[in-house]
């Protein structure tokens, strides 16, 4: 078979335009593909490390609280309001909540189930049940946000490997 030069001239152009048509596509795919997986992993591990020291500081807050509010013979409000130290420490209960609760999902169950623990937590502070020991509710719902919390963060950090 007798090849003539124009058709392998042919060929071999129509081989390098099609490379240079694809190539810019392919390559634009590909840095997207790496863009999202790299910024969306960064972030997301910034997320876990947030979420986990803000759950590991609301559980020894509620512990501390739950411990001081034990002792109080009154009720809560009127404690609170004399003591600066003791305002202080329920405030900084409320806002670690609050920095918890706008990283959280409301329509994930597991976000949902730890928001409500934190609920619990707080109003077991406000006005627990009488007859019932504050410290040990509280120890056990601090024991229950870090299971969920737990769940939480392993689910992300699965992402985080696989590049999500």
């Amino acid at each position: 078979m007798d090849l003539k030069p124009q058709w392998i001239t042919l060929v071999v152009a129509c081989t390098a335009m099609i490379a240079s048509i694809a190539g810019p596509f392919v390559n634009t795919r590909i840095a997207r593909i790496q863009f999202k997986a790299n910024v969306l992993s960064v972030n997301r591990q910034k997320w876990i490390e947030t979420m986990r020291d803000l759950v590991a500081s609301l559980n020894s807050q509620f512990l501390a609280v739950g411990m001081i509010r034990q002792t109080f013979g009154e009720p809560a409000a009127i404690v609170i309001a004399r003591d600066p130290e003791m305002f202080r420490r329920v405030e900084n209960v409320l806002v670690t909540v609050s920095k918890i609760e706008l990283m959280l999902n409301p329509l994930e169950q597991d976000h949902q189930q730890l928001n409500a623990l934190m609920k619990d937590g707080i109003d077991q502070l406000r006005s627990p049940p009488p007859g019932l020991e504050i410290e040990g509710r509280i120890e056990g719902i601090s024991h229950d946000i870090t299971r969920v919390a737990q769940a939480v963060l392993k689910r992300e950090w699965v992402r985080v490997k696989r590049g999500e």
